[in-house]
């Protein structure tokens, strides 16, 4: 267990310094995942749609062990309706708790849908930059059924509030970099008022 928070020392420190983007988010999970003996973990970042103002929870980076599938190879977790698959997880999440649960125990539609993965157990933990609930990180095991430990879940909980700094810093580069812009076009002297 101690590798495994060393390497949530690492997943953290690469993830500030180089930004949650496809890459670096792929392996700060493989980083934490693989102590743990975890066959899967993902990042999901939330929406709400434009059309009748749905909610849905967008698959945005996924590690898998080597002959595991992939969670990028299933489509419906491109677009998952989360609410309408597992509404009491929702609310968990939204919460700030964690959800730590066996395939077998989850609500019907996301059991069928782990099932279907080959998911015996999942470790979700949410992920909040700031105030509001951004998405969250999961750890899945493949090969039993296991409630996650405390010394996991404070594992996850660690790795979450990594990628909610990380996202929060985006957000803040992101802000500064438009003030730049905008203080840029006001300063621009007017052609023809020198």
């Amino acid at each position: 267990m101690v590798e495994a928070f060393t390497k949530v020392s690492e997943a953290s420190r690469l993830l500030l310094d180089k930004g949650l983007c496809p890459a670096t988010g792929s392996d700060a999970l493989g980083m934490v995942a693989r102590p743990m003996k975890v066959d899967r973990a993902c990042i999901f970042e939330n929406r709400t749609t434009n059309l009748a103002g749905r909610f849905l929870t967008d698959l945005r980076h996924a590690w898998a062990e080597p002959g595991v599938v992939s969670p990028l190879a299933h489509p419906v977790l491109r677009a998952l309706p989360i609410r309408d698959y597992a509404m009491a997880w929702t609310d968990m999440l939204e919460a700030g708790m964690v959800v730590n649960c066996t395939s077998r125990e989850a609500p019907p539609l996301m059991r069928e849908l782990l099932e279907r993965q080959g998911v015996q157990s999942v470790l979700l933990c949410p992920i909040v930059p700031a105030k509001q609930w951004w998405g969250f990180v999961a750890f899945e095991d493949c090969h039993q059924s296991r409630i996650w430990r405390p010394e996991e879940v404070s594992l996850l909980k660690s790795l979450a509030r990594a990628i909610g700094a990380s996202v929060r810093h985006a957000n803040m580069r992101s802000s500064l970099s438009q003030v730049r812009t905008n203080l840029t076009s006001v300063l621009r002297p007017v052609v023809g008022d020198t």
